[in-house]
């Protein structure tokens, strides 16, 4: 028969059992313990990181903006100087026209009949608007031609060696054509006169059709017997020829002609003189 356990057995392997699970409790508690405290290690590290990128963040977009706010005075101040640069430009052609239309007044108050004077004077104030017009139609272009001229030269390591002067020269004996010959340079940004074969003041391409001094030159050349005008074009330069010798021809009836140039250099007529 087994043997009947003794309560005094009973009661040291209960006491064993409780000491079992106390011990059980514990690691529990301590491995519970220590798995808080490494996830509290890690969330702080991580919200540490988060603050730190939150600054890295504001403080980048405070420069983005002070770099925007950069630009913004930047692109400012550039259309200020074109803007002060048109003006100048408008003033000194103003001045110009006012000086032009000083003398026009005084030979015009010379006149004997009022009403052609009042005629001619209303006539060269219309002509005067439209060549004003022009101008401000055609600044623009000019100014980027020039950015564009200035950026090209800053970019160069060495600076450009002048072009070399471009002589014109007389026919040949026995060769055909008109004794008294004018010339005009047609370039890009319009025409230039020449008087004795001194260049007179550049005429731009949207004035050429309203242009007094150019009208005047081609009446001048009409009026002169065996005459032409030689148009002495440069390569950037033909938009400026066909205005100018659509005119002499449809309007003042002139015999022209057409001389291309070689490069952008002086034009030097000095041969015939």
């Amino acid at each position: 028969m087994p043997k009947r356990r003794s309560n005094s057995d009973e009661g040291v392997d209960l006491f064993s059992f409780m000491s079992i699970l106390a011990c059980l409790i514990g690691i529990l508690t301590l491995m519970i313990s220590v798995m808080m405290q490494a996830q509290q290690a890690e969330q702080e590290e991580k919200a540490g990181k988060t603050k730190e990128e939150r600054a890295r963040a504001m403080e980048n977009l405070q420069l983005k903006k002070k770099i925007e706010l950069a630009e913004k005075e930047k692109e400012k101040k550039e259309q200020q100087i074109i803007k002060e640069k048109k003006s100048v430009a408008a003033l000194q052609h103003l001045k110009d026209q006012t000086i032009a239309l000083s003398l026009k007044l005084e030979n015009l108050e010379k006149a004997a009949d009022p009403e052609q004077s009042d005629t001619a004077l209303q006539k060269l104030i219309e002509n005067m608007i439209k060549e004003i017009a022009a101008l401000k139609a055609e600044q623009p272009p000019l100014d980027k031609r020039l950015k564009e001229l200035q950026a090209e030269l800053k970019s160069r390591k060495e600076a450009p060696k002048p072009k070399a002067s471009v002589k014109i020269r007389p026919r040949g004996f026995g060769q055909k054509g008109a004794r008294n010959l004018f010339f005009v340079e047609c370039n890009s940004t319009g025409v230039v006169l020449f008087t004795k074969g001194v260049p007179g003041k550049p005429i731009s391409t949207n004035a050429i059709p309203t242009n007094e001094v150019f009208n005047d030159y081609l009446e001048k050349v009409k009026k002169t017997n065996d005459s032409m005008v030689l148009f002495l074009v440069r390569k950037s330069g033909k938009l400026a020829y066909d205005w100018a010798a659509g005119i002499a021809e449809t309007k003042y009836r002139v015999g022209h002609g057409k001389l291309p140039m070689p490069n952008d250099g002086k034009i030097d007529l000095s041969a015939f003189k």
